[in-house]
């Protein structure tokens, strides 16, 4: 049977993928350039209650210019863009 931490949880509707850009309160429009969960690179990610933390990576422009790239968990990331 499978750990319930694993299951899917209220949070499982919102999906962020690598590659794709979305609207952040702090920085516009940003790229998500990697997703990963503990040391694993993943493509896309859509569950917030899995033991391991998953770490978005993405990058902005501010000011016309690239800012180096940021990282937030999921759950920040989430909270930033809805």
């Amino acid at each position: 049977m499978s750990d319930p931490d694993d299951s899917p949880g209220l949070e499982s509707e919102r999906i962020v993928e690598q590659d794709e850009t979305y609207d952040h309160d702090e920085y516009g429009l940003v790229e998500v350039t990697g997703i990963w969960k503990g040391v694993e690179q993943i493509d896309a990610t859509h569950n917030t209650d899995q033991k391991d933390k998953i770490i978005v990576r993405y990058s902005a422009e501010q000011d016309g210019g690239p800012v180096t790239e940021l990282t937030d968990t999921f759950d920040e990331f989430l909270d930033a863009i809805e």
